[in-house]
């Protein structure tokens, strides 16, 4: 390996965190629209790339994007496509070294065949008017890693999420907003947000709460849609930043959450026990055991079920997703309820995940036995 160029500093565990959930992300992302029928571009955004790698030579999110589209070179070539990288920073020095840096690794790598690559030294906003065509006709992921309080704004967000076939990650430093949020400087840029409540909100949750300030946002024509928060907390366990994950399909937002629960298993939204679930393996002395995330959730559900409000997989499938979990959580809970006899149903399997509900349109309805539980 040749010298390279790196960042002045190494990457922290959060950024490190936040690019395993990136390239994750982008690893699942992929192979759905390679291997379909599709006839629009594939394309992805990095536009806040640095330069492809730490101090160390940790990498990058840009060199992470290609060694993903490697990983599937076997598919591109035999499904004859392609995928259009687009990278960027505003920084000419970065834009040069990371323009070296990509040019190298996709030699190292063979990729050049597999790959239609721009790379551009532009601001944010210029990025989005330059690429308007293209991202209005193709199916997009966009990781936005820098200033996403500042850069994603009304107007912004709206243009976004009203694309077709659109995905976007972006980066916000929720503690600087928590710090700061009765500031003018913070509040001109977010004018709606309620700053009263992000202020009083404890730092620990604050990501959480920017991220429902967005809804706000969410045009009345745009009906489904989900957003996704995962919080990281610093190793000085004082700053707490995160990614807010934007989406319209139940497919993206299964295969996000799929993936940030791997990350952490406990809750699936942080990196770190963000609802306190490890202390609630011990009784409370006056309510006896309070429930994790996953035990409330499953309380919920099953609570659906058998008061009729949930019928079958679809809707479980569906109510699952929305709540932030995995259909794995839904088909643990709704099989106990079969092996209680508190409900039937005519199959194995409780049916809930996409393919079932949504690519092979199984409907299997719950039969509730028990109208007195």
């Amino acid at each position: 390996m040749t010298s390279r160029d790196f960042y002045d500093e190494p990457f922290d565990e959060g950024t490190l965190i936040k690019l395993e959930i990136f390239e994750n992300y982008f690893e699942e992302w992929l192979p759905t629209f390679v291997g379909g029928k599709f006839k629009k571009p594939i394309q992805v955004f990095d536009l806040f790339a640095g330069i492809g790698y730490d101090q160390n030579g940790q990498e990058g999110s840009p060199i992470r994007i290609l060694k993903v589209i490697n990983k599937f070179r076997n598919l591109l070539e035999q499904k004859n496509k392609k995928v259009n990288v687009f990278l960027n920073d505003i920084d000419q020095n970065k834009f040069k070294t990371l323009k070296s840096n990509i040019e190298e690794k996709i030699e190292e790598l063979s990729i050049d065949n597999l790959i239609s690559l721009t790379i551009t030294n532009k601001s944010f906003t210029d990025c989005l008017q330059t690429y308007q065509n293209q991202l209005s006709y193709g199916f997009n992921l966009l990781y936005i890693d820098q200033n996403g309080f500042k850069e994603i704004n009304k107007k912004i967000f709206q243009s976004l999420i009203r694309l077709d076939t659109t995905d976007f990650i972006f980066f916000i430093s929720s503690s600087f907003i928590h710090r700061f949020a009765n500031t003018p400087e913070v509040q001109k840029i977010h004018p709606n947000f309620d700053f009263n409540k992000i202020q009083n909100t404890h730092r620990k949750l604050v990501h959480n709460v920017i991220c429902e300030e967005y809804q706000k946002y969410v045009p009345s024509d745009v009906s489904n849609y989900l957003l996704i928060p995962f919080s990281i907390m610093k190793s000085d366990k004082n700053n707490v930043y995160g990614l807010i994950f934007v989406c319209k399909h139940i497919l993206a937002a299964d295969k996000f959450l799929d993936v940030v629960w791997k990350m952490n298993p406990t809750n699936g939204s942080a990196n770190f026990d963000i609802d306190d679930d490890l202390t609630k393996s011990q009784l409370h002395l006056f309510n006896g055991k309070i429930p994790t995330k996953i035990e409330k959730f499953q309380y919920e559900l099953k609570e659906n079920i058998l008061q009729g409000k949930i019928k079958n997989n679809k809707e479980a499938y569906i109510f699952t997703i929305n709540q932030g979990h995995i259909p794995q959580h839904a088909h643990e809970i709704i099989e106990k309820m079969k092996k209680d006899n508190l409900i039937d149903y005519d199959s194995k399997s409780p049916l809930v995940n996409y393919d079932n509900v949504c690519k092979k349109n199984r409907i299997l309805y719950y039969k509730v036995l028990n109208e007195n539980h």
